[in-house]
């Protein structure tokens, strides 16, 4: 599998269903983009087998072109700055687009997409992340937050039978996919949308959609969280991504050094706690 740098990962064991596992080829986890089907940067399991696990080589850029690839991207950044260019359209093709598609295509393959991640997308933003004993909650920026409350709440066991935090309702959604609509980034010959309904306004904390690729056919599975929503907003995910929140940050006022946040005893003999939010990282005293 594979994951992104820009990463805190919670409680994934509490997350993990032995049914994705036991189910599917490749599981990945969405932030709720549901209507975008392609396979997560953040996070993209696979079954380990060979036929799976040389999905990549259908990218040319990534499997037999790939040394082409990186002496164009070398000659591309070599002539933008003999131009005395610092700020220049990188040559940059995402692996999500193309091996998303060809992942797809793979007859009889089993894929499945869940909203279980947070991300730092919007800015400014209405949200901050906790870190707490290992857990990552999201919570609203006005909502008041008891830290010792959040503690409380992190300490869910692990349980080897792996039941998962979601919960199918009703019966599977076939989707009719086209080009339009998702992953702007992408080449339109690789964008794979969906059109979803909106859960009621009531339920949006609570009520989503998953998706899965069975028979060569994508379906929606609406699903509800079995984790609870505190009262004052906050919920627990899988892990955050940072995304578009560290391009705000100046560490030299908002930095936190790395090994603060290291538990530093293997095992460790603390979790450190601390926020993210737009204004970067602060521990928790």
């Amino acid at each position: 599998g594979y994951c992104d740098l820009d990463m805190v990962v919670g409680n994934l064991p509490l997350f993990v269903s032995r049914a994705e596992l036991e189910q599917h080829d490749i599981v990945t986890y969405s932030w709720g983009d549901v209507d975008a089907l392609y396979l997560r940067g953040q996070w993209t399991v696979h079954r380990n087998a060979r036929d799976i696990s040389t999905l990549w080589k259908g990218c040319p850029h990534l499997g037999s072109e790939l040394q082409k690839e990186l002496l164009l991207k070398v000659a591309w950044v070599r002539r933008m700055e003999s131009k005395g260019m610092k700020s220049y359209p990188k040559r940059f093709q995402s692996a999500e687009g193309c091996y998303s598609h060809a992942a797809a295509q793979m007859p009889g393959i089993r894929i499945k997409m869940a909203h279980k991640q947070f991300v730092g997308l919007s800015v400014p933003s209405e949200e901050v992340v906790y870190v707490i004993r290992g857990a990552v909650w999201q919570c609203p920026a006005d909502a008041h937050v008891s830290v010792d409350e959040l503690a409380k709440h992190s300490q869910q066991p692990c349980s080897a039978s792996l039941p998962g935090v979601q919960e199918a309702l009703g019966t599977r959604l076939p989707l009719r996919v086209s080009s339009e609509g998702c992953g702007k980034w992408m080449p339109v010959e690789y964008r794979m949308c969906a059109s979803l309904p909106e859960p009621p306004e009531r339920e949006r904390d609570t009520v989503s959609f998953s998706i899965e690729l069975e028979g060569g056919q994508f379906y929606a599975q609406r699903f509800r969280t079995t984790l609870r929503v505190l009262d004052n907003g906050c919920r627990q995910g899988a892990f955050f991504h940072m995304q578009e929140w560290k391009k705000l940050w100046d560490f030299s006022s908002h930095g936190v050094d790395p090994l603060e946040l290291s538990p530093g005893t293997d095992p460790p003999s603390f979790l450190p706690s601390f926020t993210i939010s737009t204004d970067g990282v602060a521990l928790l005293t």
